[in-house]
C-alpha cells in the first residue's frame, strides 16, 4: 500500500516560521527562504508534527534553545544521506533539534543506532530522550550523558557501533577554545582515513560564544589545523557581524568541515 504525502500541508509547513520574530527562526526571515528547506521537507507528516510540537514546547520551556538550524543540517543531512554514512557521533545535542532530524535521517536510510549523541547536561539530555521515545527514535538514536572529551568516550562509542570507528563527528558543544581543542584531538584520532569533523560555530563573530573568553571554536580550529598541518574548509570563518543573507552560506555563525587523510 502506497501512503500518498499530503501536498499541501508539506508545501507550507515552516513557512509560517517567516512570521515570527524570535532569534531562532532568523534563517526564514532572510532573504529568498520563502521555501521548506531540505531539514525539513524530507520529513513525512508524522514526522514533521513532531518537529511542530518540539519547536512550540520548546519555546516556552527554555529561554534560548541553541538549535545549529537550516544551514549546518542542510549540509549534514546531505553528507551523511548522499555517502550513506551510518555512525556518527553528535558532540552536544542539548534539547534535541539536530539530534531529532538526525534521527529522523538513519530512519529512512535503514541505520539502526547510527546515531550516538553526548552531552554533559543530565537534565536535557533527559528532556532530549522524552523526545527521541516520542518520535519512536530509540532503535536510532543512543543518547550518552558525558564530555564530549571525555578520553574514555570513543571506547562506549566503538562498543556502540560494533568495534567499527565513527565515521563523521559533529562538534556542537561548549564552544570553548581549550574544551575544543581536546574534542579535535581526541575524535580526529578515531576516524579512519578519509573521516569528518564538522564543527558549528567557527566565525570571528561566533568566537564570543566562548564563556571563557578565549577566542572559541574559531580560535581553537584555525591553530589546531596550522599545527597539525591539517587542511579544513572554513565556511563564514572571517564573518564578525552583519545580517543573515550577506554571503552565500547564510549562517554567520560559520561552518568547518575537516577530513582525515592520513
Amino acid at each position: 500500500m502506497i501512503v500518498k504525502e499530503n501536498t499541501h500541508s508539506m508545501a507550507l509547513r515552516s513557512l509560517k516560521f517567516r512570521q515570527y520574530t524570535h532569534n531562532r527562526y532568523w534563517w526564514h526571515r532572510a532573504p529568498a527562504t520563502d521555501y521548506v528547506p531540505i531539514p525539513y521537507s524530507f520529513l513525512d507528516d508524522a514526522e514533521w508534527a513532531i518537529m511542530e510540537s518540539w519547536f512550540d514546547e520548546t519555546g516556552k520551556k527554555f529561554e534560548s534553545t541553541g538549535e545549529a538550524n537550516v544551514p549546518p543540517l542542510s549540509l549534514l543531512i546531505g553528507l551523511i544521506s548522499g555517502n550513506a554514512i551510518s555512525r556518527v557521533v553528535q558532540c552536544g545535542h542539548y534539547v534535541g533539534y539536530s539530534t531529532l532530524l538526525l534521527g529522523f535521517l538513519m530512519r529512512k536510510m535503514g541505520k539502526r543506532g547510527g546515531l550516538y549523541s553526548v552531552d554533559i547536561d543530565a537534565s536535557v539530555t533527559d528532556y532530549t530522550a522524552e523526545w527521541v521515545k516520542k518520535a519512536g527514535l530509540d532503535d536510532y538514536v543512543r543518547l550518552d550523558v558525558a564530555d564530549s572529551a571525555d578520553p574514555e568516550g570513543p571506547g562506549r562509542v566503538l562498543a556502540h557501533f560494533g568495534n567499527q570507528p565513527p565515521q563523521l563527528v559533529f562538534i556542537d558543544s561548549s564552544h570553548q577554545y581549550q574544551h575544543t581543542l581536546k574534542e579535535l584531538d581526541l575524535w580526529y584520532g578515531q576516524l579512519p582515513q578519509g573521516g569528518l569533523i564538522v564543527l558549528h560555530d567557527t566565525s570571528r563573530f561566533a568566537a564570543a560564544f566562548d564563556s571563557t573568553g578565549q577566542g572559541g571554536v574559531f580560535r581553537a580550529v584555525s591553530e589546531w589545523c596550522a599545527v597539525r598541518g591539517v587542511s579544513s574548509l572554513m565556511l563564514n570563518s572571517f564573518v564578525a557581524g552583519g545580517s543573515p543573507g550577506d554571503y552565500p552560506y547564510l549562517d554567520g555563525c560559520g561552518l568547518t568541515i575537516i577530513q582525515k587523510n592520513l
